[in-house]
């Protein structure tokens, strides 16, 4: 075939043209990148000016005084663009959030979505002395660090605590590590207006040089963000801890944390820090991944980070003269058996969570469900026996309560409705009310001795227990009788207390005991007559567990008549609503105008690889 060649041919301009275009875009991307690196070094020569110590004050303690707004330096400074994130809301119904499918969100942000942070006014200064830092410091190393030991506390006071106190010599993250610890440390005092103002200042003060945390040494970002992560867990809606968390556990894998290669010659020192801030990043992402319904951050098979050996920050300190540093056998507040214990418990909760929770869990054998929760409940109940013993301690994470309190928490989520089991046998229902109950009692027991604060996880776990304790009382009409109307009723009154005294005031706190009041109040109707239950109780407890849309099978799960099943017409099932496949598409809306279905249907219909059409409609994937 032979092309006569057309005079109207425009080919050879256009293609001049588009190589002029992008060699012009490709001059000013690089002005605009020259004009960053301009901006940053500028902001950085201010930032070194303003840190310079001043000889007149170095007597003087520091005092957090007002400077530029976050929303000012974060656009101020290009280096700053993505921090935004970092400090956004853990949980938001905004945006496009909204226009998601609500039922694939779990319960926290029902509860957190519509929390606004209170902004903190501009201080003056709060006029704090040497000894008030020293003393908010400690608290952090007493009260907070065994659970997550980010630090190494000699190294802190040494390098960054000291020279912040004194103004002089201060590295470029000692004011971001003195405030943020200061503002976690504020968390632990009594619970006070005054107090909770200070902790935000002491947070925003720290949050100033975030853009020289992001800059720094991954090793280094990696400790801030976790920090930061910590500040999060008393107050959620100021760090966004799905992406922080995020963020953290990523960098770590970036560097091979999570291999024990990374430890080849590396002091004791070195080494015991590196497992110890992987670890930290571990413990944190798994727990917002559970609390969030969201997947994990990294499967333990990839894992080969041995556990932190046993040691306190004394010994770490001891073996840079030492190399021969022993083991302790028996715990002691200030060492790592806390954190381990802690490392133990988040394997387990990780197993039971991907295996029965995760959006593609299915275990159609009931013989298999009930070998799989055996072998868990097994090795909760040996990780309970285990646990240190301490005979004085300042930090709740130490306490007995607090082990089983994450035992019951665990069992729990072992036992009641999950994806892989929406519906729990009678015997599962038995074991949720026994460790709702219990969870309770150390609940209290803390509370009475007022050892327990605010944190989101907290509520979030205190929530879920008084939902799965009602909803097993709902479901299981001899469970009902068993304990008797004015024992629920404490049960119940119990919850509201611990709601309202934990949250001191917060909306979080009114909103728990709203939704457990009203499903309290529908339960004990119950005793009064039985036909009078509320449906839209039963649909909303499918909710609070994230079952709202899932689909199952009931005759894989033993169930004789599926029909009978889903209508709740069994005595010790509660009545359920059917949620059959492809409902939730028609409850959310789906716009047909837009949805070429016809073509989808006629190329299902000519491809040979599409499964035989199945009659039941249970059998339809999710």
């Amino acid at each position: 075939m032979v092309q006569h060649t057309s005079s109207n041919c425009e080919c050879e301009s256009l293609r001049s043209q588009l190589a002029a275009a992008e060699q012009r875009g490709h001059e000013l991307s690089q002005k605009c990148q020259q004009l960053e690196i301009q901006i940053f070094e500028a902001l950085s020569s201010a930032q070194a000016a303003t840190n310079t110590p001043n000889p007149e004050n170095c007597s003087v303690a520091p005092t957090i005084t007002g400077t530029v707004s976050q929303h000012d330096q974060l656009n101020s400074n290009p280096d700053n663009r993505f921090t935004s994130r970092i400090l956004g809301p853990t949980f938001s119904l905004k945006g496009n959030t909204r226009k998601s499918n609500s039922s694939a969100l779990s319960s926290a942000w029902e509860l957190w979505g519509d929390d606004t942070t209170v902004e903190v006014p501009e201080a003056s200064g709060l006029g704090l002395d040497h000894d008030t830092y020293v003393n908010l410091v400690n608290a952090f190393f007493d009260r907070r660090w065994p659970y997550l030991p980010v630090l190494h506390r000699g190294s802190f006071f040494q390098q960054h605590l000291t020279p912040f106190l004194t103004n002089s010599d201060m590295r470029p993250l000692s004011n971001f590590l003195v405030n943020i610890v200061c503002a976690i440390a504020s968390a632990e005092r009594s619970s006070q207006q005054a107090c909770d103002k200070t902790r935000k200042v002491f947070f925003r003060e720290a949050v100033k040089d975030l853009h020289l945390v992001m800059s720094s040494d991954n090793f280094e970002c990696i400790q801030c963000l976790l920090l930061l992560c910590m500040y999060g867990h008393n107050e959620p809606q100021s760090v966004n801890m799905w992406y922080t968390t995020g963020l953290a556990l990523n960098l770590a894998i970036g560097i091979d944390l999570h291999r024990k290669e990374s430890l080849s010659s590396q002091g004791m020192m070195d080494g015991e820090m590196c497992k110890r801030v992987f670890w930290c990043a571990y413990v944190m992402s798994c727990s917002m991944a559970i609390n969030m319904g969201r997947p994990l951050g990294i499967r333990e098979s990839d894992i080969s980070m041995p556990l932190p050996l046993q040691l306190t920050d004394t010994q770490l300190d001891e073996s840079v003269r030492s190399p021969y540093v022993e083991e302790t056998l028996i715990p002691n507040v200030a060492d790592t058996s806390t954190f381990i214990h802690i490392i133990k418990l988040r394997q387990i909760n990780a197993g039971v969570y991907t295996t029965f929770h995760s959006i593609g869990s299915t275990l159609a054998d009931t013989t298999e469900i009930d070998t799989l929760r055996r072998g868990y409940f097994m090795e909760l109940n040996q990780w309970l026996i285990t646990a240190p013993r301490y005979m004085q301690t300042l930090s709740t994470f130490q306490s007995t309560e607090w082990f089983q309190i994450a035992f019951h928490h665990a069992v729990l989520s072992l036992y009641r409705p999950s994806r892989a089991v929406p519906m729990p046998s009678p015997d599962d229902l038995r074991v949720c009310t026994e460790s709702s109950i219990g969870l309770i009692s150390s609940y209290s027991a803390l509370y009475a001795r007022n050892r327990i604060k605010y944190t989101f996880v907290a509520i979030h776990s205190l929530f879920m227990a008084a939902v799965t304790m009602l909803y097993s009382l709902r479901a299981f009409a001899p469970l009902r009788r068993e304990l008797a109307k004015p024992v629920i009723k404490t049960n119940i009154s119990t919850f509201l207390t611990l709601f309202r005294g934990i949250c001191d005031g917060r909306l979080v706190g009114e909103k728990c005991c709203g939704i457990v009041e009203r499903l309290g109040d529908s339960i004990l109707s119950l005793f009064e007559n039985e036909d009078q239950a509320d449906s839209n109780i039963d649909t909303e407890f499918q909710t609070w567990f994230g079952l709202q849309t899932h689909t199952f099978n009931p005759c894989a799960n033993g169930i004789e008549d599926p029909e009978n099943y889903l209508h709740g017409s069994l005595s010790h099932f509660p009545d359920v609503q059917g949620d059959l496949p492809w409902a939730d598409l028609f409850t959310e809306g789906i716009d047909m105008g837009t949805a070429d279905v016809w073509s989808v249907l006629f190329e299902n219909l000519h491809d040979k690889s599409c499964p035989p059409p199945v009659n039941d409609l249970s059998q339809l994937p999710l």
